[in-house]
């Protein structure tokens, strides 16, 4: 199926990929729990194939899983939650820094983009410096969203008002940027901020 797929999905617009991908939720949304599991075996088999996982594959995954997750459990208990900036401060930098990386493939540009973010989270003591990609890749920021899952609301805002920052540090958003803000988001459970 995916074979067959492939020719007419590869002309679709990047900018439009995850929103398409949106907008087949209600389907998925009927699929029972064990077809769910098959759905995102098949989906990580997918983004595993080539060896890499992609800004848009990681997104994809996490937002599909977060909302899928949610319908299928929608009192899921995160447990008690974190008011703490600096409980959280190792999560936080490795999301700004995947942010930062999505930015720009120059080290100094995405250490700039970082810092922008970073200025944006005062309450946020001894910050280290932008991580190294392979210090915030997927494997890493994975764990990361997941941690920051159980932060209190005040954090998750202010966060991702930073990664939307960094996104727009240079006054252009990639689509790579949009797509990781959008998971990001996801993982969150908050509202995209507006982005230009």
């Amino acid at each position: 199926l995916a074979s067959t797929l492939a020719e007419p999905t590869a002309s679709i617009n990047e900018r439009l990929r995850l929103p398409l991908c949106q907008l087949a939720l209600p389907s998925l949304r009927s699929l029972s729990d064990s077809d769910l599991a098959d759905f995102f075996a098949t989906l990580k088999q997918l983004a595993d194939a080539d060896g890499r996982t992609t800004v848009f594959e990681f997104a994809l995954q996490k937002v599909l899983l977060r909302q899928l997750v949610l319908s299928h459990a929608p009192k899921l208990s995160l447990g008690a939650q974190v008011y703490s900036f600096q409980a959280m401060k190792e999560p936080i930098v490795v999301v700004l820094s995947a942010m930062a990386h999505a930015s720009s493939d120059n080290q100094p540009e995405a250490a700039k983009a970082y810092a922008a973010g970073l200025a944006h989270l005062k309450s946020l003591d001894d910050a280290p410096a932008l991580l190294e990609p392979g210090a915030c890749g997927p494997a890493l920021l994975d764990p990361a969203l997941d941690r920051l899952a159980i932060a209190a609301g005040p954090i998750k805002q202010r966060l991702l008002l930073a990664c939307a920052q960094i996104a727009g540090a240079d006054g252009k958003i990639l689509v790579s940027e949009a797509e990781l803000l959008r998971a990001i988001a996801a993982c969150l459970d908050c509202p995209m901020p507006p982005l230009a």
